[in-house]
């Protein structure tokens, strides 16, 4: 039975208001009829088609989230009154805080001052040593989870927390948790310690004084390699909370601050909370740290809000090669650093080349991109976005683990499709508009009705997670990258090829506009495969800089390649010459896309969308996207519109003409 306003939950909570929403849970406020008072009643469901054994699963780790919160008495924990079964599903019966997330303050009202955000973190660290004594490891601390009210401080969802003695309830292999906040050792695979929990308390305070996070990328796959091998992200605001959390993120648990110090440090720049003579930023930011009103718990995930000025820079490659672990193999390999060293672009920077020069100029775009509508897309971040072929409909995914549609004639949300167990980064319609493809961290490419109405098929990638999907120009064949390339038969619904970069992490592919060949792109080099005959690609260049956002113009004849260095390259398919490079963005490239009549370039990085006219190679413009990392851009079938996303959990419409 479906919940609804005015339900009754085991004939004594009554449903109020939803308060908060995720892939696979909702929270509402409720009314206890017996003790007239309000409390917070979380859901967790799974869609009618999952197996015995997943719920039976679910029903283990919601008795496990209620267990582990239970065993804590301390005011920064919410407390679990009940745990009660209504219909097929569990519900978890907590203590009501009427507040709002951290996640969605900073998202809203943009970064705290060092002082506000060290009493947070003082408050939390107070929660985790109590959790810490007791036993319990919470495994998922970040900005969504932290609940703010008034100047209490509380951590909630124990959904991942272990229990010291009882078994771990987790899928094989699976590195749970969100990935921007995982410790390295955990994204290695390798168990949570009590330092881990420091790491994501570290990490979420960065997010709290900086705005964004401290390491960033376009899909999980490439911000658990930016954990494991570079440094984090500049803290220009942290100021006296520079120290706390450059110890707090180091590498080595062993080397991290411990709860003791962390604590001491934090103590002395919250208590230059009540000094005189702040000025600056901080003093600035002081008369907006009181958090607005609002209702009771956080979305499920958090996004990020807007980004400090200034350009954000990729941090330094670690040592030596590091590996990670999917649920039954190897999830993501980084590249070795030695190879990475080796593996130097051979062609130097410069100026577009006389190859381009020669082609036919047609006249250049010209364009003032206007803001036509905000859609927003659920309570977490964006990676991706996909506009129908007809252009009727926008898909997107994103950190919530669920995919929207959108009727784009009348821009409402038509349909909310559930069914992956983690955030879900690709997106794709077939070129019939008869297929919509999804796939994401949980190693699943799900196959829907073009329409959003039906799901047709489940294809198994055995826990890797899948980070692009693109479509053969015929629509026959399906791609994604992953720890691999593997083609699907679509008509089939099965692997027909996994395509031979043994030992290399792929970020992204794309299919040419026209015949078989396809491009991929990871952390050794961007390769061009006959997908007809595989067995032998070209190597178009070798990589110093991950490569996470790549497209084919229309024509087939250029490669738009961006990545972890904030750069655009653009490649001659035929020459494998490259024919320019974009300026700088300021941070990663996360997408690039071609308009359809191939005049104008669309590509995201960091908090910015350049517009480049690929006719007369000069920027047009830069969006005001105000918003904190863009993470996909899309265009029109027509070319008059772009879509763009990120971590504020809106997508944005522009009118290009």
């Amino acid at each position: 039975m479906p919940e609804g306003r005015g339900r009754l939950i085991a004939g004594q909570y009554r449903l109020v208001e939803e308060i908060g929403r995720g892939g696979f849970a909702v929270v509402w406020r409720a009314r206890d009829e017996r003790l007239h008072r309000d409390v917070a009643a979380k859901r967790l469901f799974l869609p009618a088609y999952s197996t015995v054994e997943q719920r039976s699963e679910q029903r283990r780790r919601t008795l496990q989230e209620a267990r582990s919160a239970a065993r804590l008495d301390h005011p920064g924990v919410v407390t679990v009154h009940d745990v009660v079964e209504d219909g097929d599903d569990p519900w978890i019966i907590m203590e009501y805080v009427d507040g709002r997330s951290l996640g969605e303050l900073v998202r809203t009202h943009g970064p705290l001052p060092p002082e506000r955000v060290a009493d947070i973190g003082l408050q939390l660290l107070d929660a985790l040593r109590a959790a810490h004594r007791a036993g319990v490891l919470h495994r998922d601390v970040k900005p969504g989870n932290v609940l703010l009210a008034g100047r209490r401080v509380v951590l909630g969802d124990f959904g991942l927390a272990t229990v010291e003695g009882d078994p771990v309830l987790t899928q094989s292999g699976v590195v749970m948790g969100a990935p921007a906040y995982l410790a390295p050792e955990r994204a290695r695979g390798e168990p949570a310690v009590a330092a881990s929990d420091l790491w994501s308390l570290g990490a979420t305070m960065f997010y709290a004084v900086e705005g964004r996070r401290p390491f960033a990328g376009g899909n999980p796959n490439a911000v658990l390699h930016s954990i494991i091998t570079e440094d984090p992200a500049p803290a220009p605001h942290a100021g006296p909370l520079g120290p706390v959390l450059d110890g707090l993120l180091r590498k080595d648990a062993g080397d991290r601050l411990g709860a003791d110090a962390t604590a001491a440090l934090l103590a002395a720049v919250a208590d230059q909370a009540g000094s005189a003579g702040r000025t600056g930023r901080a003093g600035q930011a002081a008369g907006r740290s009181a958090e607005p009103g609002g209702h009771g718990t956080d979305p499920p995930a958090d996004g990020t809000g807007p980004a400090p000025a200034g350009p954000l820079r990729p941090g330094r490659a670690g040592p030596g090669a590091r590996t990670w672990h999917g649920r039954h193999r190897t999830m993501l390999i980084a590249a070795p650093v030695a190879a990475l060293a080796l593996a130097l672009l051979t062609v130097p920077h410069r100026t577009l080349d006389n190859a381009w020069r020669t082609r036919p100029r047609p006249r250049p775009a010209s364009t003032v991109p206007r803001l036509l509508a905000t859609l927003p897309a659920g309570p977490s971040e964006i990676y991706t976005v996909a506009f129908s072929p007809d252009g009727r409909a926008l898909a997107a995914g994103g950190a919530d683990h669920a995919v929207r549609l959108w009727n784009l004639a009348d821009r409402r949300l038509t349909t909310t499709l559930t069914g992956h167990a983690y955030d879900v980064f690709a997106a794709a319609f077939s070129p019939d508009g008869r297929t919509l493809a999804t796939a994401g961290y949980d190693g699943r490419v799900l196959l829907w009705s073009g329409d959003g109405r039906a799901r047709i098929a489940t294809l198994d990638t055995h826990g890797n997670g899948v980070s692009a999907l693109t479509f053969s120009p015929d629509g026959a064949v399906l791609a994604s990258a992953g720890d691999a390339v593997r083609l699907w038969s679509v008509p089939g619904h099965r692997a027909v090829a996994t395509l031979p970069a043994h030992g290399e992490s792929m970020f992204t592919a794309a299919f040419a506009p026209h015949g078989t060949t396809l491009a991929t792109a990871g952390t050794w080099a961007i390769r061009l495969w006959d997908t007809a005959r595989p067995a032998r690609p070209v190597t178009v260049t070798r990589l110093t800089s991950l490569v996470v956002g790549m497209a084919f113009s229309p024509d087939g004849r250029t490669l738009a390649a961006g990545g972890y260095d904030g750069r655009v390259r653009l490649w001659d398919v035929a020459t494998h010459r490259m024919l320019g490079s974009l300026p700088d963005l300021p941070g990663r490239v996360n997408g690039v896309a071609f308009s359809p009549d191939g005049r104008i370039l669309a590509c995201a990085g960091g908090d910015t969308v350049l517009l480049w006219d690929a006719l007369a190679r000069r920027a047009l413009t830069t969006l005001p996207t105000r918003t904190g990392v863009v993470d996909s851009v899309a265009f029109a079938p027509d070319g008059r519109i772009l879509a763009t996303a990120g971590d504020d959990a809106i997508i944005r419409l522009w009118s290009l003409h």
